[in-house]
């Protein structure tokens, strides 16, 4: 009788934590695709200090390509991936821990580093 009840649970419990993951990646890549984003602030925790960067908006296609145009229009074309958990973002070589994304913000973390980007529609 414990055998199946603990059988149950762990069924019950793996069924919670799939839906949860799906949700998450549906949500995240929604939100992803759905806005131009435009680099906001850059974080060096390391440093303990914003770090002055070059203005882009980046524009994530559902075919997995990336276009990052800088503010002089020079372009750079990338691919990117999100997780099956939803939970992190692989643009070209780096991957990025997806810490907020909303219809309004989105941040990204590497190390000891972090991205804030501001949706622009």
């Amino acid at each position: 009788m414990k055998t199946k009840i603990i059988i149950i649970l762990f069924v019950l419990f793996s069924a919670l934590v799939s839906c949860t993951d799906n949700h998450t990646l549906s949500v995240n890549k929604k939100c992803l695709l759905k806005h131009k984003w435009m680099t906001n602030t850059y974080i060096d925790y390391s440093q303990n200090s914003t770090v002055d960067i070059r203005n882009a908006t980046y524009s994530f296609q559902p075919d997995g390509t990336l276009t990052k145009i800088y503010e002089n229009n020079d372009t750079i074309c990338s691919v990117w991936k999100i997780s099956n958990d939803g939970n992190y973002l692989t643009i070209g070589l780096n991957t990025f821990k997806i810490t907020e994304i909303t219809n309004r913000v989105m941040s990204l973390r590497y190390g000891e580093i972090e991205l804030f980007f501001v949706s622009l529609q």
